[in-house]
């Protein structure tokens, strides 16, 4: 049984090449750093490490997982830190590394997209098919083959646009369907350029507008114009809206509209229509 070890964090290599987060490290070091400060550290988390696998390496160990961990614990000037220590092959630290970030959900999509386009193009590169690469590569990540396929579609996108996901100005299923319906192999610099553009074009949009959005991108495909889209966005828009005729008994006008001054709206459309939504969500909860 493996046991949680001491170790001097000067021993520890805190630029492991086998640790699966890219993205964001300086940023959550900070975090720990504050929390350790403030409450010390956590003596039931400690990281994983291995024998360092460079034998000609200062260090005596590999960080596996937990380098927010080791690297605050070293900017804090800590002498010591707990840890498992596991004979693990690079595969087995990989995974390890992987599934860590993965359960936390402290991977950033372009990690995630990442990780999944080089494990999947080990197994394509070994003559499997597109599908064979898919299924083992989520295999090998622990995770669902769907799951794979959309992590791997987001490593089409440029480098700017994953930022955008990483920091949700765009979301994962908007960039999904931007690259699906978008990138062309034979075109690849114009289809980048056209994933700006349709990026762009859908962050400017409303929120009930997203929607359609995504519908256009997937009837159109990738040879749509950006009037195009619109065009198509306002025509499902139009449509999603109905007319309701309605008639109001003159006794009760009066009270309609001082329902309706009470919450700050003055046209009778506008007012029945808050009156009806409100009334159907209360019957609905």
């Amino acid at each position: 049984m493996n046991t949680v070890q001491t170790i001097d964090v000067k021993r520890i290599d805190p630029n492991s090449t086998i640790n699966v987060r890219r993205q964001g490290v300086e940023e959550n070091v900070e975090k720990v750093k504050a929390s350790i400060q403030q409450h010390g550290y956590w003596p039931d988390q400690p990281i994983i490490v291995r024998s360092h696998p460079d034998s000609k390496s200062v260090y005596d160990y590999q960080n596996v997982t937990g380098q927010c961990r080791l690297k605050a614990c070293l900017e804090l000037g800590m002498g010591e830190i707990p840890a498992f220590i596991l004979e693990l092959n690079d595969d087995e630290a990989l995974q390890r590394s992987w599934l860590e970030n993965e359960i936390r959900g402290d991977l950033t999509y372009s990690d995630r997209a990442y990780w999944t386009e080089r494990i999947y193009k080990r197994y394509s590169g070994e003559g499997y098919t597109g599908q064979e690469a898919l299924e083992l590569a989520a295999k090998y990540l622990g995770v669902t083959t769907p799951t794979v396929m959309r992590y791997y579609t987001l490593s089409a996108l440029p480098e700017d646009l994953k930022q955008m996901v990483d920091q949700r100005i765009l979301s994962s299923q908007i960039a999904v369907a931007i690259v699906r319906n978008t990138y062309d192999r034979a075109r690849f610099r114009q289809a980048q350029e056209a994933m700006k553009e349709r990026a762009s074009w859908i962050c400017g949009l409303d929120r009930d507008n997203r929607k359609h959005a995504i519908k256009a991108l997937e009837q159109l495909g990738h040879k749509a114009s950006i009037a195009d889209l619109n065009a198509y966005v306002a025509k499902k828009g139009q449509e999603s809206k109905r007319v309701v005729q309605y008639a109001i008994p003159t006794e009760l006008y009066d009270e309609l509209l001082q329902w309706g001054e009470e919450r700050g709206l003055d046209d009778e459309q506008t007012i029945i229509g808050r009156m009806v939504a409100e009334s159907l969500r209360g019957k609905t909860r």
